[in-house]
């Protein structure tokens, strides 16, 4: 099926990119944060380019709705090709692995301490900057590292406006990016998978294509009998085309319009609502990809 163009680049994402730019002298730590169920689909390619000899550090979020195994793929992915000086899973939601993140910042303002005292600096500040595209859980991180709500945090892609420097303590300060994405997706699998995850509003692409695409990579994945547990899903149901499927969901789920109609938007919106609250088991969406789509992002 053909991906309808995706056009979501507004005037505040091109701001956001210019802010990044302007103020990533004054960094010494960029923390990019990626979904844990899309990590090569929500790195934002840009960030590459603009964290040229900072300390790089990938932080694979919402861990907790994929399975260990899958995160082990991903750091090992990630670290040999490349992507980042360090890489660590944890969950911002309930604070999984915060420790970890503490640690490596912690080992960077050490390092750049010892390296300043050496120069005769004593007062030293160490810098991070959090990144990532909108709905990533960047601002619950950020309240996680802070300790207290200091930072807005939305459920919808795109909430977080303007730039926020914040202190954590003495000698580390942070600085809050909104979410950004980049100007074209030079993969349609890559749109897809962040219209699956929410990373995108639901109204960019046609919301039942979005729904096809996720039900076609479980039944790929061998989940047709998580599909037809869900949703009562009979065997006979699975032979026709994917967006038969979704009718199929509705008659079965007894969805139905005012005149007895099947609901084919309640199913869809349903399917992509239990996918995104990990009611359809732990998986993600790139590794199928990885490879193919591995040097849009170098």
């Amino acid at each position: 099926m053909a991906m309808t163009k995706i056009n979501w680049y507004p005037g505040h994402m091109k701001k956001t990119k210019d802010l990044i730019k302007e103020n990533m002298p004054l960094i010494d730590i960029v923390l990019e944060i990626v979904d844990a169920r899309i990590p090569l689909s929500s790195k934002n390619p840009d960030i590459v380019g603009f964290a040229r000899n900072k300390k790089r550090v990938i932080v694979i979020n919402k861990a907790d709705l994929v399975t260990k195994e899958e995160i082990n793929f991903w750091k090992k992915f990630f670290k040999e090709n490349n992507f980042a000086d360090e890489v660590l899973e944890l969950s911002a939601e309930t604070g999984m692995n915060m420790k970890g993140l503490y640690s490596i910042i912690d080992k960077v303002s050490k390092e750049k301490k010892e390296k300043m005292l050496k120069k005769g600096l004593r007062k030293v500040n160490t810098r991070l900057m959090v990144a990532g595209i909108p709905n990533v859980g960047k601002s619950r991180l950020i309240n996680r590292i802070v300790g207290k709500n200091s930072a807005g945090v939305g459920n919808k892609p795109g909430f977080t406006r303007g730039k926020q420097w914040i202190r954590i303590k003495e000698g580390l300060e942070l600085l809050d990016t909104p979410g950004i994405l980049w100007p074209k997706f030079e993969s349609e699998e890559v749109g897809y998978n962040l219209a699956i995850s929410g990373a995108i509003r639901d109204e960019i692409l046609p919301i039942e294509e979005v729904a096809c695409v996720l039900i076609d990579k479980m039944l790929a994945m061998g989940m047709k009998n998580v599909l037809q547990k869900k949703y009562k899903l009979l065997d006979e149901d699975f032979d026709q085309v994917t967006g038969g499927l979704l009718e199929s969901i509705a008659l079965r789920m007894n969805m139905l319009q005012k005149g007895g109609n099947l609901n084919v938007q309640q199913a869809t919106y349903t399917i992509l609502r239990d996918y995104r609250a990990c009611k359809l088991g732990k998986f993600g969406l790139d590794r199928d990809i990885a490879e193919k789509i591995k040097d849009l992002y170098k």
